[in-house]
């Protein structure tokens, strides 16, 4: 007998939480907004210190989250080494009176970067990428990277200055065990490249996508998994006409490589891609542009005139059948069918004239054979 198939409901909508619950030390002001992937964002005050303020993310009850809140209770004391004003990492947790787990991060200000995309310019948009790279470069250098690009959790400030939410940030992976990666919440689908898709660890390209896939997303509007197949012959600049057709194509070339499906095409790093992106800002050249050169014939290296001179007497010592011929030159076509109708008429020629001369001959008296030269007498021996 065969069971049926059993899926669980979706987890319960959870009330919001009311102004001046109490979270640890931490008061709720007011709700934000929701998160992708049915958490949802407070912005909160220090009971101690009504001056500090922090945003509250209120996680959904699910395994999913219940593995990454394990993960952060293994990796806090290690993400607090992470301090940089344009990351913004878990500083506490706990459980609410609803049973709902939820993570306390310094408070960044702004609106997420997927909210704010249509109140941008383009140069604000890339600029918003560069500050993206530049804090993931400080993240490099404390061993740790962006597992999952998610655009919810990347936050515009006043003044346009970037809060990257540090919930997808993973260790670097080790070398001798390079799948021992933790667990991210992977809100954002689209973002993952394709070698993490087919089970590789995240890695510094790998990371590269991510952004690539985000600049895709910023400037076309479209992720490459929704551009369909052959989407290298396409232009992802196409919806910003005022770009010069130079501009335009530099652009396009620089997207075009961010999402190189293969890693040896692509950006090897996001420190790589900001180069680019500050190269097309300032109407520069960058490395998409770059050709390949075309492979340099090897010239003949000219031999010293001793050693011609040497061939050419080594040369003139050879038989003649050991001698190169030369080359028969192929006559041009028009001199070779003259050749042929002049042969030809030679010979009617010659025909002809035999025909009319044959009888004459015939009636002509042959000659006598001359006479043979009379042979020397022998002179006998002495």
């Amino acid at each position: 007998m065969r069971m049926p198939e059993l899926s669980l409901p979706p987890p319960a909508v959870q009330p919001l939480l009311q102004e001046g619950a109490a979270l640890g030390v931490w008061r709720i002001q007011a709700p934000l907004f929701r998160a992708d992937g049915g958490g949802q964002w407070y912005r909160a005050r220090h009971a101690m210190d009504l001056q500090r303020h922090a945003a509250v993310l209120v996680l959904p009850r699910s395994e999913r989250t219940a593995a990454f809140m394990l993960r952060y209770g293994d990796l806090a004391g290690e993400l607090d080494q992470i301090r940089h004003p344009a990351i913004s990492v878990p500083t506490d947790s706990g459980v609410t009176a609803g049973g709902q787990p939820y993570l306390i991060l310094d408070w960044a200000g702004g609106r997420p970067l997927s909210q704010n995309r249509a109140r941008l310019s383009l140069r604000e948009r890339l600029h918003t990428l560069v500050q993206l790279c530049d804090a993931l470069r400080h993240a490099h250098q404390q061993g740790w990277l962006l597992g999952e690009v998610d655009p919810s959790l990347l936050w515009i400030g006043p003044g346009l200055q970037l809060s990257v939410m540090g919930l997808g940030l993973v260790r670097m992976p080790d070398p001798q065990d390079p799948f021992e990666r933790g667990m991210s919440l992977g809100t954002a689908s689209g973002y993952l490249s394709p070698e993490q898709l087919a089970g590789e660890a995240p890695s510094l390209a790998g990371e590269a996508y991510g952004v690539g896939v985000l600049l895709c997303m910023l400037v076309d509007g479209r992720l490459p998994s929704e551009l369909g197949e052959g989407f290298e012959g396409q232009s992802l600049a196409a919806a910003w006409p005022a770009l010069s057709a130079s501009e335009r194509l530099s652009l396009n070339a620089l997207m075009h490589k961010a999402i190189a499906p293969v890693v040896a095409q692509r950006h090897g790093s996001v420190e790589a891609l900001a180069d680019d992106l500050r190269a097309w800002l300032a109407g520069e050249n960058h490395s998409a542009l770059v050709l390949t050169p075309m492979p340099t014939v090897a010239r003949p290296v000219p031999r010293p005139a001793a050693a011609v001179q040497a061939a050419e007497v080594q040369q003139q010592a050879l038989p003649a059948a050991f001698l190169p011929r030369k080359p028969v030159r192929t006559r041009n076509w028009r001199v070779a069918a003259a050749a042929v109708v002049m042969a030809t008429l030679a010979a009617a020629g010659w025909a002809a004239h035999q025909q009319m001369s044959g009888p004459v001959q015939r009636n002509l008296p042959r000659a006598e054979p001359a006479a043979a030269a009379p042979q020397p007498a022998s002179v006998p021996a002495a």
